[in-house]
This record gives structure tokens, C-alpha cells and sequence, in this order.
């Protein structure tokens, strides 16, 4: 079974170009700071970032992954449009393992996942914001296969997977020996995919492949769908209607997604986006709302098209 994300994900690599699209900070709003940058710094390892504007913002030495906004007067609301989660790759097993360590260390209840094509651990922030800690690993991936009318991945060798079988814990955290879990997130850290409640998939499927997004799994029977922007791992959005069909935005007061920053260095996918899009005069970024109703901005870098190679 192939897929317009891993079609996509063939041409990029056999033209030596990086992913159409990739995730800047995510803004969120919380009803207690203090305690949100308690959380996110000391149980998630995010570092303060020196970024002027409202709100808090947190992630790596090097980039900034999420702003804290003040302002929720209750916690995230269920049964609306918005965020589902929010993940964030490390970028080795090793930093991997040794987040969970961390989790485990300070006995944060998390759900361990394996999806296969990644490695997860689920956790929610003290709003209920959920967050994905998430090691992608689409080397181990084989194939989708949908023989019967029925759902499967493969993997490398061609064995049958569900892509939702528990992590073997003792063997991951056994790869977290020799490393210190108080240490803040690698700096190589990044958000790696946004997972949404939509209020219909096939409308937020079309409105998103117009911003730059590939399909790549649509499963109405599960209420969820994926798409990829170019990369070998094509779960770089997710979708779902588990907050029920028609789902409308949480109220104002609560804590959710408020915004969130995708980027580009392809000048034919940022003129594409603004079908969907208002570009702010002379400034290289276009803004509007999702299917969920979040804002969002896209913002066109002038950077080298092509992958760097390694000497």
C-alpha cells in the first residue's frame, strides 16, 4: 500500500531536499504559570529561551519549542476541537531513554507506546495539555497494508504489527545507563508532529494538503487520519474525531493550542498555501485559522533547498 507522503518522502530524498514543511513553537495557554514552567522545565527538560513577546518561552539552547501563555482560568476542555497533542522527537535512543528515565525517576505516569515507525511515551502537562515524547524510527518500517479491507504495518523484515504495542520498558531504559536524566532536553530536540481534533476528516485532509501537507494514512474506521512533508517519517500531522464529529472550539477560558509556527524554504509551497492563507504585508510569513480552529502562521526561510552533505 503506498501513500502520497511516501511517494513525496521518495522524490525529496532522490532530489537530496529536506521535508516541505517543519514545526516552529507551539503556544499554549495555561492557568497557572509557575506551575506550567515548574512542569515543563523540570519534568519535560526544557530551558528557558530569551524570546521578546507575551508569554514564557521554553525549549532547547538553540530553538525555541513552546510558549507558555497565562490567561486559562480552567484546564483543558474535553470534546472540542484543538490539540490532541503535541510530540517532540529526540534525536537519538539514547536521549530518548533517558527522558523516560526521567519520567520514571520522578514517577510521572506515562503511557510507553510502540508505533513502529517511532517510539513514544505519553504524558499530560498539569492543564492536561498532552505531550508526546517521541524517538522516530522509520528505519524499522516496512509497509502499510490495507489486504482484506483490514489496517496493518509491516515491518523491515515483513512481520505484522498493530503500531500500537507497549514498549519494552527494561530495554529502554537500559539504553539510558551511563547518562544523567537531571540534564535539561538535547539541543537537537525538536517538535516533530501536532496531533489535532478536527470536526471532519476529509474537509481538514483537503484544507492541509493545501498548506503543503501529503496524505498518508486516512482510516475513518479509527476516526483518524496522518500526513507527511517529505520525510521517510510521514506522521508529521495527525488527525482525529474522537472529540466526536462537528466538534467545535473549546471556550476561550480554557487551556488549549493557541497558535502554532510551520516553516518553509520552498517558495512553490508557500505560494500555494495562500489559498488558504493572509500573507502580513512584507514580512515573508502568512497567517490564518486551521480546521480546528487554531491560528497559524507560515513563515518562508531563505535558505539552501538541498540537505547538506556530510564530508
Amino acid at each position: 500500500m503506498d501513500t502520497p507522503a511516501l511517494a513525496l518522502a521518495r522524490q525529496r530524498a532522490a532530489e537530496n531536499l529536506p521535508e516541505r514543511l517543519t514545526w516552529g513553537p507551539v503556544t499554549l495557554s495555561v492557568t497557572n504559570l509557575d506551575r506550567a514552567e515548574a512542569f515543563w522545565t523540570e519534568v519535560v527538560g526544557f530551558v528557558r529561551r530569551p524570546d521578546q513577546g507575551p508569554g514564557l518561552a521554553l525549549g532547547t539552547p538553540d530553538r525555541t519549542l513552546v510558549v507558555l501563555q497565562p490567561g486559562a482560568t480552567s484546564p483543558v476542555a474535553k470534546g472540542h476541537a484543538g490539540m490532541y497533542h503535541v510530540a517532540f522527537g529526540m534525536p537519538s535512543q539514547a536521549e530518548f531513554a533517558r527522558r523516560m528515565w526521567r519520567l520514571y525517576q520522578l514517577q510521572v505516569p506515562v503511557s510507553p507506546v510502540d508505533h513502529l515507525m517511532s517510539k513514544a511515551h505519553y504524558l499530560d502537562d498539569p492543564d492536561g495539555h498532552g505531550i508526546e515524547i517521541a524517538f522516530e524510527t522509520p528505519e524499522r518500517f516496512g509497509r502499510f497494508s490495507d489486504a482484506g479491507g483490514r489496517f496493518a504495518m509491516f515491518d523491515a523484515a515483513g512481520r505484522a504489527h498493530s503500531g500500537r504495542e507497549r514498549l519494552d520498558l527494561r530495554a529502554e531504559l537500559a539504553m539510558a545507563d551511563g547518562t544523567d536524566p537531571s540534564l535539561p532536553l538535547h539541543r537537537d530536540a525538536t517538535v516533530a508532529h501536532l496531533h489535532l481534533h478536527v470536526p471532519a476528516l476529509d474537509p481538514s485532509l483537503a484544507w492541509f494538503e493545501g498548506v503543503g501537507f501529503a496524505r498518508n494514512l486516512h482510516l475513518p474506521d479509527l476516526g483518524m487520519a496522518d500526513m507527511g512533508a517529505g520525510a521517510s517519517y510521514t506522521h508529521r500531522l495527525a488527525m482525529n474525531l474522537w472529540a466526536g464529529p462537528g466538534a467545535r472550539p473549546a471556550p476561550a477560558t480554557s487551556a488549549q493550542l493557541l497558535s502554532y509556527r510551520l516553516e518553509t524554504s520552498d517558495t512553490d509551497t508557500f505560494a500555494a498555501a495562500r489559498v488558504h492563507l493572509t500573507e502580513i504585508p512584507g514580512s515573508g510569513v502568512l497567517t490564518g485559522t486551521d480546521p480546528a480552529g487554531v491560528t497559524l502562521t507560515l513563515a518562508l526561510r531563505t535558505t539552501e533547498h538541498r540537505k547538506e552533505t556530510a564530508a
